[in-house]
């Protein structure tokens, strides 16, 4: 089946985009609800009326109870809904009750036959712990089988998904990814995160996707296994997750477990439910609570799907806006794991930087010591060391970064010669006055006291080094600098939208 990806706004290595599968799109970043093919506490139809237009299901389950009718209806038909289906083949079976005795012919023939549009091969998830030997052999069998499926089935009207697998091994996570690309595979799944989230072990999941996405191609889609929480929906996006799958919201429900945008809250100990969806507007927390097993279930069920499809749409939204690092960092102070990650993140902005656009409509906000590495920041900080060159003998003036900006031009020296003027921005360090209206050079908000230290000291020393024969460094004039916000669709904003630039 003919699959395309077509990116249409970018922010970090978050992707708006159009993922097209034979004739059917779906919009990334993208949740697919896992359903139980032969129960469902949620309908299809309802999931469709909520906005999914993609749902994922368990080949394997499918196969061991009702692989006839399938084969002969078709997985739409059987199951109600004309979007788009992923099918898994048995993979997470295999890590919970090991070998399944089926071979990667059976799998892949069954998920042809009854109308996948998205498939994954027989894999092996390397799961958590588990040694090296264990982790390579993963990757061997599901490498074997993932190659042997292309070449046998690749013709076949379904999309096959390459998964990569290699856990906490970072190399082997590479190795399975770069192999998979090389091999023909049109989008990819990372396996194997769902132990890791488990265990809160955010940065750990930061690193396996880096080591995923950072040798594949920039345009080619990431799939994330089992990424169904509304506290790494923001995270797994901003590294470049398009389209995610998760059980979470009827497995929280089981358990009484109510998602919020902070975290995930216990029913039984609610008195409030702080939401205004569809079921929390026609109920309150005590009433839920007496429900029956059944019916609360299927409420919570639904108020978490709908928590996780307005995480999605706000990781859309930021993408669009430019501010979805803002949208991370906001996330990783609700947990000090979810902290650990950003941190791990923050290391990364020159991948990062590859899909971040060189100009925005909005102001930088500088918070914390991470942002100070901010892919903009990074990106520019490139820029100017290419014109940071060495100068004739003459004389430079250097003022703060917080004093009024002091326009383009320079003034008459003490002797007559020309007067370079210098600013020194906290992250950039020392840069020509004539970038003050670049961006980012001041289209910046930045917490006092961030990024200070020797800076007019070190700045100094560096234009010398340039060759200018002397440098008159001037007081700041701090709290004398204004900056007019515009008002405009996308918020206040430092400067005006100047391009909408697509990654380099």
């Amino acid at each position: 089946m003919p699959l395309s990806f077509e990116v249409k706004e970018t922010d970090l290595l978050g992707r708006v985009g159009a993922l097209k599968v034979g004739g059917k799109v779906l919009e990334t970043p993208c949740l697919l609800p896992v359903i139980h093919p032969v129960s469902q506490a949620v309908s299809t139809r309802e999931l469709r009326e909520m906005g999914f237009r993609g749902l994922m299901t368990n080949s394997y389950i499918i196969g061991g109870r009702r692989r006839e009718e399938a084969l002969r209806r078709g997985i739409h038909d059987l199951l109600g809904f004309d979007g788009v289906f992923m099918t898994d083949s048995g993979g997470y079976q295999v890590l919970e009750y090991g070998d399944l005795g089926v071979g990667f012919r059976d799998v892949a023939s069954l998920q042809s036959g009854i109308g996948s549009d998205l498939a994954v091969t027989l894999d092996r998830p390397t799961g958590y712990p588990q040694s090296r030997g264990a982790a390579e052999e993963s990757v061997d069998y599901s490498l074997e089988n993932a190659k042997a499926t292309l070449k046998e089935f690749g013709g076949a009207a379904t999309s096959w998904v390459g998964p990569i697998q290699g856990g906490l091994h970072l190399d082997l996570v590479a190795r399975s990814a770069s192999s998979l690309a090389r091999a023909g595979f049109e989008i990819l799944a990372l396996g194997s995160p769902v132990q890791v989230m488990e265990n809160y072990m955010f940065s750990d999941l930061v690193r396996m996707i880096v080591a995923a996405r950072g040798v594949i191609p920039y345009s080619m889609p990431l799939h994330l296994f089992g990424a169904g929480h509304p506290l790494t929906t923001a995270l797994s996006v901003a590294l470049g997750c398009d389209t995610f799958d998760s059980a979470s919201y009827i497995l929280f429900a089981r358990g009484g477990r109510y998602m919020t945008h902070g975290g995930v809250l216990t029913l039984e100990s609610m008195k409030y439910l702080p939401c205004s969806c569809e079921v929390c507007a026609k109920t309150t927390a005590g009433e839920l609570q007496d429900l029956d097993q059944k019916e609360r279930t299927r409420r919570l069920a639904v108020h978490n799907l709908l928590m996780l499809r307005e995480e999605v749409e706000a990781c859309k939204e930021a993408i669009v806006e430019g501010r979805l690092w803002d949208l991370v960092e906001e996330k990783s102070m609700t947990h000090p794991r979810l902290r650990e990650a950003f941190v791990e993140l923050s290391k990364h902005s020159e991948l990062l930087a590859d899909g971040t656009p060189l100009l925005k409509g909005r102001g930088l906000m500088l918070r914390s010591p991470e942002d100070l590495r901010r892919p903009e920041l990074v990106a520019a900080g490139k820029r100017l060391s290419r014109v940071m060159k060495r100068a004739p003998a003459r004389e430079a003036r250097l003022t703060a970064w917080d004093a009024v900006p002091v326009g383009l031009g320079g003034r008459g020296g003490l002797d007559g010669t020309r007067l370079d003027t210098y600013r020194v921005h906290p992250a950039l360090g020392v840069y020509p006055a004539e970038l003050d209206f670049v961006y980012p050079f001041t289209q910046s908000v930045i917490a006092a006291g961030l990024g200070s230290g020797d800076g007019l000291k070190e700045a100094k020393a560096r234009l010398r080094r340039l060759g200018y024969r002397s440098v008159r460094p001037e007081p700041s004039k701090r709290g004398t600098r204004r900056v007019r916000s515009r008002r405009t669709r996308r918020g206040a904003s430092p400067s005006p939208r100047l391009s909408s630039a697509r990654p380099r």
